[in-house]
């Protein structure tokens, strides 16, 4: 039988799975994770468990390995994998707008996260049909409890200003005292315009034109994701995105994560699964 690769056949276990995964992002960065075992498995191939060797009545079977509570590494390891995808589609993706979008208790219930799911999801699939809608949007909970998201957005209509600007000096958004004042934080690179989102209807929005470190924003955008850790999924989802996305390019290969260290890698471990990983990106 062929062993070719048009994912019809199976291959063994170690000729589909590779130790590093590099992944290519539009305008030339990338990102390359190496790890000490082969963990990282080819598309299009359904794995073949390898013939174990048969014991003589002689041999002992080996002793099992006591478990590990699961949930919370289980819990921290699907926050990360969400946070590296979000990452992955906002360097993916020519995004113009962040985004926070809150619910108004008198439009919706802010606390019913299955009504609010529903709604939401309806209400982004109108905008992805009819105003070629893209984002990536990440849930988070007030202190009471409500619901609201963060997130991008591509250059769609709806954002208008609302007269407010975002100083650093100063919490929250305000309005200028004049027109000189407008222009004078307009002629600032620390102060910007936040704008609303008319087209957003089940409570409020604010909107800043994305600026500065285009991978700050996504890192301060990610930490939303791993900050869900403590209780889960809000609502069985780490994130939201929709709309016509593109995403990085993928290679598999095989690599010493030992010597990628050595070279400035940053290392960080899973130790209940005995993984080592080093991340390089450029």
């Amino acid at each position: 039988m062929s062993d070719g690769n048009n994912g019809n056949f199976s291959r063994s276990r170690r000729g589909i799975y590779h130790t590093a995964r590099r992944k290519i992002y539009p305008g030339g960065g990338s990102e390359l994770l190496v790890c000490n075992r082969p963990v990282f498995r080819e598309k299009g191939w359904e794995a073949r468990e390898e013939s174990a060797p048969k014991r003589g009545k002689a041999q002992s079977a080996e002793p099992e390995q006591p478990q590990q509570p699961k949930a919370a590494a289980d819990t921290e390891r699907a926050a990360r994998r969400a946070a590296a995808a979000v990452r992955d589609l906002a360097l993916c993706n020519d995004f113009r707008w962040f985004v926070t979008l809150t619910l108004d208790s008198a439009r919706i219930d802010r606390y019913d996260i299955k009504t609010i799911t529903k709604r939401l999801n309806t209400w982004l699939d109108n905008q992805v049909r009819r105003a070629g809608l893209r984002y990536v949007l990440v849930p988070e909970r007030h202190q009471d409890g409500a619901i609201h998201y963060h997130g991008f957005v591509n250059d769609v209509s709806g954002f208008i200003s609302s007269g407010t600007w975002s100083v650093p000096e100063r919490k929250k958004p305000v309005k200028p005292r004049s027109a000189a004042q407008r222009r004078e934080w307009a002629a600032r690179e620390d102060c910007h315009e936040v704008y609303n989102w008319e087209n957003w209807t089940f409570g409020f929005s604010t909107a800043i034109e994305l600026y500065g470190d285009y991978h700050s924003a996504v890192a301060y955008v990610c930490k939303y994701v791993r900050k869900q850790t403590a209780e889960g999924k809000i609502g069985g989802r780490w994130y939201y995105s929709g709309g016509e996305l593109r995403r990085p390019q993928v290679e598999l290969l095989d690599l010493g994560v030992y010597d990628m260290i050595d070279a400035g890698a940053y290392r960080f471990e899973v130790p209940e699964a005995g993984l080592v990983f080093g991340i390089r990106r450029e």
